[in-house]
């Protein structure tokens, strides 16, 4: 008899795109740094100790933790208020996201007529859901990341924004990117509030799919995993687990990762 537990947690063709894009990242994106200093970052004090008291500090330094944890605090980012925010492609500054940590230092390409910084902007009704923000902000650094390198992401440009949000799991910010990608609405619509919720761009299955093999490839158990996930995703995550220990793609990034 089919049970619901042990079903895949994504398709074939998905988990093979997701796996192809995890590979490009860690050819691409600092292999040292994932294998060395890319914690998995957790929706707890540990993380993020600062207390603050407006939303934009709160956006300032949700930001300035992603971007610690990311290894790209050295790039030149301003956060805006979303009022001050003129959507535009960022400057191409010369930055190497190929290698990342402390002690970078950042080449900085003149662009003629444009301010040689990164502009990011945040949610204000997200400041109340910080894993909805975290996970924001996360994938906002990684699309920098990703137009920085110029590279074209596993099946081009036109996956531009779901390769980002693979990359910002890679850098470690997977649990909350999971724990955001769906938001129920509930049954009073009055108490839903569409703008607090983030726009993921993978599906709640594809993010954590990518989630657990980050956590294969780092060794992490997965009930450390499942303790900082929504209650509802831990049969899921088991099927995830299964699925990566069966793929066959999975033992050369273990070895890419050892």
């Amino acid at each position: 008899m089919w049970h619901w537990f042990s079903r895949a947690a994504v398709s074939s063709e998905t988990a093979d795109w997701l796996v192809e894009c995890v590979s490009w990242a860690m050819q691409n994106f600092d292999l040292e740094r994932f294998r060395q200093n890319t914690p998995l970052v957790l929706p707890t004090n540990d993380f993020f100790p600062k207390q603050v008291d407006s939303q934009h500090a709160m956006a300032e330094y949700i930001f300035g933790r992603v971007v610690h944890f990311g290894g790209i605090e050295s790039w030149p980012w301003r956060v805006v208020p979303p009022e001050q925010f003129y959507p535009a492609p960022p400057p191409l500054l010369g930055l190497n996201p190929a290698v990342r940590g402390e002690g970078e230092t950042p080449i900085l390409l003149p662009v003629v007529g444009q301010p040689a910084e990164l502009i990011v902007t945040y949610a204000p009704d997200q400041i109340s859901k910080p894993q909805d923000l975290v996970a924001s902000m996360a994938h906002a650094a990684a699309q920098h990341m990703l137009w920085q390198s110029q590279l074209a992401p596993p099946g081009g440009q036109e996956l531009f924004l779901q390769a980002a949000e693979v990359l910002a799991v890679f850098m470690g910010f997977g649990v909350m990117v999971t724990n955001s990608a769906y938001a129920f609405r509930g049954s009073c619509a009055k108490c839903y509030n569409p703008r607090a919720n983030r726009q993921a761009s993978l599906s709640e299955s594809e993010c954590l799919y990518a989630l657990a093999l980050f956590c294969d490839l780092q060794r992490i158990p997965r009930r450390k995993v499942a303790k900082h996930l929504k209650s509802y995703l831990h049969p899921a995550l088991k099927s995830a687990y299964k699925q990566i220990e069966k793929h066959p793609s999975t033992p050369y990034l273990r070895e890419l990762a050892a």
